[in-house]
């Protein structure tokens, strides 16, 4: 497993000039092709919670298993299945719920291992490299809780 703390006194990552990222609505991070959604026994919980049922429910809704561990639902189309599409915007149903994979996108180890990890990342995410600026202890703060 990736180290996710940050030291700063030690030799700076190459994101430590900081980065851009605002979300674009497009939904490209929650489906078109398969991925996993991993999430604790807390944020099951308040995702549960936050539709109004009990973890036995959401299970067996909105859950299987994925590679040995439970993980969102993927509908047909491989979309996550808390993700709504209207014409031109995407949405999460579960939004203020999500699990910290969701939240902490696309500040993720995989993601900034390196600038060309970050940039093959980028070219399906329109979000990336515009809009909100995160300096480096932002970006550290955001990896430190993601999962991945």
């Amino acid at each position: 497993m990736p180290r996710k703390d940050v030291n700063f006194d030690e030799k700076a990552p190459w994101w430590s000039g900081g980065l851009y990222f605002s979300c674009a609505s497009c939904g490209t991070c929650c489906g078109c092709e398969p991925g996993t959604v991993s999430f604790t026994s807390d944020e099951e919980s308040v995702m549960a919670r936050s539709l109004g049922i009990n973890i036995a429910e959401f299970r067996s809704l909105y859950v299987w298993t994925k590679h040995g561990a439970p993980s969102l639902r993927e509908l047909a189309n491989l979309d996550c299945v808390f993700l709504e599409r209207n014409a031109n915007l995407c949405w999460c149903r579960i939004y203020e719920a999500r699990p910290a994979q969701c939240r902490t996108f696309p500040f993720w180890a995989d993601a900034l291992r390196s600038r060309f990890s970050w940039d093959r990342f980028a070219s399906s995410c329109p979000g990336m490299n515009r809009g909100v600026f995160f300096d480096r202890y932002e970006i550290a703060e955001r990896l430190s809780k993601s999962p991945l």
